[in-house]
């Protein structure tokens, strides 16, 4: 190494910190041949010396389109060849996820209609195999030449970095500086990235690397290569050879690497010396890949094996290539030495030496993604066989590599007769699909628009379908005023109003109302549809319509209509299979709101369930972030606030990889709501203020009808921090001086917020007012929720006033209205007024009695700032404020566990710390905590020892009974 002292003091501090147990991110940077790899080299060697272990890939230039390629190069023979099994951190459902990014686990990868929209999955499986392989030793995993990685690689570099393993892991990247991709680059820009950016040597140090004496042959040298160390040493090799002057060449034509005339020539004037066999067996070793097999390069070469041996030898003594650290895998000394003898073929030679490489691939048995790079670079227009082949390859990759699928779908396009409309336009379909899990709108609605010109006059029910799906990407992405242009449009050129297409129309026209709360426009269109789909007894048609139709009219406060098309869509639905629902799947998305609104929680929680099910089963994701979503707010409802961030998070998590900004925006503002009733005011105010950024606006367009967006939540966590006046601020802005930016089904909530603002800022008429209000809308509708919100708005308008009667009976019946619909955080929250109004009417028996169960309530729900604010009304009492012994009678004991709840209670008898169970089971620590208030509670214990001893009894009770644990 010369002239790197202060880039290698930094890798010593970088490894010293891996031995302390730290993960990290070290990116090294420069120009072509600047010592990027060589520095890396020095980083493994002295890792090695250490006793860490190590492991390294490399992105290649021409394959730049195989899923995971860095990764696969560094982690499949390792995984191969270690008996992971045996591991306490391995299980079937990690292989089976890692099954679909290394080769060597292939048949464990699960079905090939797993979602690119939950593709975060394997990425999550990589990290907690990074953590097995750094259980014991760290790890340096090396990953060279990202320049050139794909995309599904970006994305997986790109989460690690954002999440580091939860084990000592360093993450060595090396790149060309400018040439990375822009979402690699922001993944990189943080504060917890160790960067290296390496200049040229000075002419001293050349003369140090060229080892030479002779100033004249130095200074030669240097004014050609600069100081590039890949150069000097190239020209150092044949210096003699090309007769090289004072004067500098410049620069030549050498693609991305701008390779100087001199250093080209230099190249030339080895190559020029090869015999003709081992010139030959070379060439065919760049095309093989990088790096290659010698049988593969013989084979292309077209040399028996002895020749192709022979030649192998040659090579490897003049340094043409190398060895690999895997056994019969060879790589080129740079990756320019390839690019030199790659171009410097023919283009004929090239294109058939690329089709006998797809031959001897398909013939060995390769998949179809090692095939479909040689496929793409040699076939001709109409070979059906190679369109079969690309299309497979786009098939096997869109789970969890869209971007590589992507490229396939469109090389298949090339090849594909411009008569074959069908294909045309189901490759379209599929196109647009890979393109919008990547988050390219404009791309995906390009490949539709097309596909839907393309198709022949008489597919209208195609054509509406693919109209339908244009105008859902559009709502998806925010460009609401676009899709109800286009909707419009296709509903005035129908020509005929009742017919299938024309009902399906009128339901999308229905449901593009719900954006601008167009009400009207919904219940016209919405009933014209079912009306048409009645007639033709449609039965899809018909439980679509009516679920968008109860969808509306419970977001318009509608109740009596609302369930009578609730009960009419259930009708149909129960007598309809996935396969018929896969086709209609927005069906079950309208019904769980409709239901959700209507206060069946329960069933709106299992409409998405059947949805993420059947999209998984059909590899559709367009709905998944909707569809996840649609749970929050009955988990909140229901006191599940640990699943309710869970599943935000996750959400999130699948928006940013698709970049999706709308998805993130909803996602975010989901977050805020959760992490709120939660009491997690910082995670609130984070997630409302990016939600703010990501999406340009405080509230609005979440979902169809809703008014909701992060702006309240953000008011709510000031109103909690102290900024009354501010939080009344913002309340007004998100949801107008009447509340009309917000739907009639989601006011009431706002009401019983701004009265507590009121009373806060010491107005308690205004206070009564909206009491009053609340009150009045309540009455209006045959619902629970609303007079459970509006009782204990009335409650705390008593309280301050001083009647603390009528406060208490005000927050009694706010009790049972909620207790009556199961939302339960909704009764914990008014048992918590009624505590505090006890306290205030000097009733101390009652008021602990109450406040205790507020308290135990909060804490099984995970509500920590409201439990907390139980217990010092407890303390104030003098009355004992710990959650101790079961829960109450029926939700306690192992048997009330929650699966999730139950998983964490195996893994806490397993001694696994809350950090390693996170990383199990692919959770933050805070939702692991949750969970763990939950499991304390309803088991009565008060320490991990006592969850383990109750878990082993159950254990040990199923085994004696012969029951199944």
């Amino acid at each position: 190494m010369v002239g790197r002292e202060t880039e290698l003091g930094r890798l010593e501090q970088v490894l010293q910190a891996l031995d302390g147990g730290e993960a990290a991110c070290l990116t090294v940077e420069g120009e072509p041949g600047i010592g990027k790899t060589r520095l890396l080299a020095e980083l493994r060697g002295r890792a090695e010396a250490r006793g860490h272990v190590v492991l390294s890939g490399a992105a290649a230039e021409f394959e730049r389109d195989l899923p995971f390629g860095a990764f696969v190069d560094a982690l499949d023979a390792y995984v191969a060849s270690h008996d992971l099994n045996d591991h306490h951190s391995w299980d079937s459902g990690l292989e089976r996820e890692l099954g679909r990014v290394l080769p060597s686990l292939r048949g464990s990868g699960g079905p090939a209609t797993a979602l690119a929209d939950e593709r975060y999955e394997a990425h999550r499986a990589v990290r907690r195999l990074l953590e097995l392989i750094a259980d014991e030793r760290p790890l340096v995993l090396v990953l060279d030449d990202l320049q050139w990685t794909d995309g599904a690689s970006i994305e997986l570099i790109a989460t690690l970095v954002r999440r580091p393993p939860a084990a000592p892991v360093l993450l060595a990247l090396g790149f060309r500086r400018g040439k990375a991709a822009e979402r690699l680059s922001a993944a990189l820009a943080g504060p917890p990235v160790t960067r290296l950016e390496l200049g040229q040597l000075s002419e001293i140090e050349a003369a140090q690397l060229l080892d030479s004496d002779d100033a004249r042959v130095v200074a030669a040298i240097y004014s050609h290569a600069g100081g590039n160390p890949f150069y000097l040493e190239q020209l150092g090799r044949s210096a003699g050879a090309v007769g090289l002057s004072r004067a500098p060449q410049g620069r030549t034509a050498g693609g991305d690497a701008g390779v100087p005339a001199a250093v080209a020539a230099a190249l030339a004037a080895e190559l020029a010396v090869l015999s003709a066999q081992s010139r030959i067996f070379l060439d065919a070793a760049a095309v093989a890949g990088e790096p290659f097999e010698p049988d593969l390069a013989t084979s292309i070469a077209e040399l028996s094996e002895p020749e192709g041996l022979a030649a192998l030898d040659d090579l490897l003594a003049l340094d043409f290539v190398r060895p690999t650290d895997v056994p019969r895998r060879f790589g080129f000394r740079h990756p320019l030495v390839r690019r030199g003898v790659y171009e410097s073929t023919g283009g004929g030679w090239r294109l058939a030496a690329h089709a006998r490489a797809a031959e001897i691939l398909a013939a060995r048995g390769a998949d179809a993604a090692e095939q479909a790079h040689h496929i793409e670079q040699s076939a001709k227009q109409g070979d059906q066989e190679a369109i079969e082949v690309l299309l497979a390859a786009g098939r096997a990759a869109a789970a969890r590599a869209p971007a590589a699928a992507a490229r396939w779908f469109e090389a298949a396009l090339r090849l594909l007769p411009g008569g074959d409309a069908e294909r045309q336009v189901d490759i379209r379909v599929a196109l647009a699909s890979a393109q919008r899990s990547l988050g390219e709108f404009e791309g995906c609605r390009t490949a539709l628009l097309e596909a839907t010109e393309l198709l022949p006059a008489e597919s209208r029910m195609r054509r509406v379908e693919l109209t339908a799906l244009c105008a859902s990407v559009e709502h998806w992405h925010g460009r609401h005023e676009d899709a109800h242009r286009r909707l419009l449009r296709a509903w005035e050129e129908l020509p005929d109003r009742s017919t299938p297409e024309a009902a399906a129309l009128q339901i999308e026209l229905a449901v593009d109302g719900l954006y601008e709360r167009d009400f009207a426009q919904t219940f016209e269109m919405g009933e014209a549809a079912l009306e048409t789909a009645r007639g033709l007894t449609d039965r899809g048609l018909i439980a679509m319509a009516a679920s968008a139709l109860a969808l509306g009219e419970a977001a318009a406060a509608r109740i009596a209509a609302a369930r009578a098309h609730r009960a009419e869509a259930l009708e149909q639905i129960e007598r309809m299979d996935d396969g018929e629902l896969a086709n209609r799947l927005e069906t079950l998305y309208y019904l769980g709101w409709a239901e959700t609104y209507l206060e069946h929680y329960d069933d709106a929680i299992a409409r998405a369930e059947r949805g993420v099910s059947i999209a998984r089963a059909t590899g559709e994701g367009r709905l998944l972030v909707p569809l996840m979503l649609l749970r929050g707010y009955p988990f909140e409802m229901q006191g599940r606030l640990a699943e309710a961030q869970e599943i935000s998070a996750t959400a999130l998590e699948i928006a940013q990889l698709s970049a999706n900004p709308h998805f993130e925006f909803w996602s975010l503002c989901e977050l805020a709501w959760a992490c709120y009733f939660a009491g997690d005011l910082d995670g609130t105010i984070a997630a409302s203020d990016e939600s703010v950024r990501v999406g340009g606006r405080i509230s609005g367009g979440t979902m169809p009808a809703s008014g909701g967006g992060a702006g309240w939540a953000r008011a709510l966590a000031s109103f909690e921090l102290g900024e009354f006046d501010k939080a009344l601020r913002m309340m007004r802005e998100v949801a107008g001086e009447e509340l009309q930016n917000w739907v009639p089904a989601e006011r009431y909530f706002n009401w019983e917020n701004l009265a507590l603002v009121e009373l806060a800022l010491g107005n308690p008429e205004a206070a009564g007012s909206i009491a009053s209000r609340a009150e009045q809308s309540a009455a209006e509708v045959d619902l629970r929720l609303p007079t459970a919100l509006a009782a204990r708005t009335r409650a705390a308008v008593q309280l301050a006033s001083g009647d603390t009667a009528g406060a208490a009976r005000a927050a009694d019946e706010s009790i049972a209205a909620g207790a009556a619909i199961g939302a339960w955080f909704q009764v914990a929250c008014s048992r918590s007024l009624l505590g505090q109004v006890l306290v205030a009417a000097g009733d101390r028996p009652r008021a602990i009695e109450v406040l205790r169960e507020a308290e135990r309530e909060l804490h099984a729900c995970g509500s920590v700032r409201m439990r907390d604010m139980a217990r010092r009304e407890l303390r104030k009492l003098r009355a004992r404020t710990e959650v101790r012994g079961p829960a109450a009678a029926g939700d306690s004991g192992v048997e009330s566990l929650s699966k999730r709840e139950r998983e964490v209670s195996d893994l806490i008898m397993e001694r696994m710390t809350n950090k390693e169970i996170a990383a199990q089971l692919f959770l933050s620590e805070k939702t692991i905590e949750s969970h763990l208030r939950n499991v304390f509670n309803k088991l009565g214990a008060s320490s991990r020892a006592e969850v383990a001893r109750a878990m082993e009894r159950d254990r040990r009770e199923r085994e004696a009974s012969g029951e199944p644990h």
